[in-house]
């Protein structure tokens, strides 16, 4: 293990060469397992996205199922940047290695070196909850707003653990996590689905828009694996290096 003082001198060499340096990405076609959304029988979302954010795409999102009642969606996106580069470097160096962790002062994060280990990836991971019920019947089923044209289970609710924006915008400085959940019949939709408005640069979500001057994209299509929150980061952390820093 470092010592602190030459743990400090790696986040200085962080902050000024990061834009160098970039965080391996697991081979997820090949490591992990494909999901067709057809074989889920419920909808999957689609993501309302600010241009602002085309530099993190989202690379995947891993269902894991909770019974007939329940799935997490784990949506993996490229990074998350935040809207200061220097704060952004030093909070890619918090994901990444753990040297420093987040602070309610400017500029919202602070040296802790040996307080927690990093996450091993500047990816972003962010999870939120579809609350299902069974299948009532086609008829039934297409006549509300969460039924899903290939049948199965209708969408009932959206839980957002930790993930919902509340009324922030995309510029916020310090992006404080909500929970919340919402109805289904309050989303918008999409050929069946129900739309995430992604609010905030660190990817924080909800029903409604909180950028409505921002130009944004709408992603419908991406790449689906099974898997649980845990298995996403195993992955991670089979790909990372510390480009032989010893930390």
């Amino acid at each position: 293990m470092l010592a602190v003082p030459h743990r400090v001198a790696v986040l200085l060499a962080l902050v000024l060469w990061a834009p160098e340096l970039r965080c391996p990405v697991p081979d997820f076609e090949a490591a992990a397992e494909p999901l067709e959304p057809t074989e889920l029988g419920f909808p999957l979302p689609a993501f309302r996205v600010p241009l602002a954010d085309d530099g993190c795409p989202i690379l995947a999102v891993f269902v894991e199922q909770h019974g007939e009642a329940t799935a997490s969606l784990h949506v993996v996106t490229a990074d998350e940047d935040h809207p200061l580069p220097l704060i952004d470097q030093l909070y890619d160096a918090e994901r990444w290695f753990g040297l420093v962790a987040p602070s309610r002062r400017f500029p919202f994060v602070r040296l802790a070196p040996s307080e927690r280990p990093g996450y091993r990836r500047v990816a972003d991971v962010e999870t939120i909850e579809l609350r299902l019920s069974p299948d009532r019947g086609t008829k039934e089923r297409e006549a509300t707003d969460g039924g899903h044209p290939d049948g199965g289970r209708s969408l009932e609710a959206i839980h957002f653990p930790g993930t919902y924006s509340a009324g922030q915008s995309w510029n916020v400085l310090l992006a404080r996590h909500h929970s919340a959940t919402i109805p289904a019949a309050r989303f918008e939709r999409e050929g069946g689905r129900p739309v995430l408005h992604v609010n905030t640069w660190n990817h924080l979500f909800s029903n409604e828009g909180n950028n409505p001057g921002a130009p944004h994209r709408l992603v419908t299509d991406y790449p689906v694996y099974r898997g649980t929150r845990g298995e996403v980061q195993a992955l991670f952390d089979g790909v990372w290096t510390d480009f032989g820093l010893g930390l």
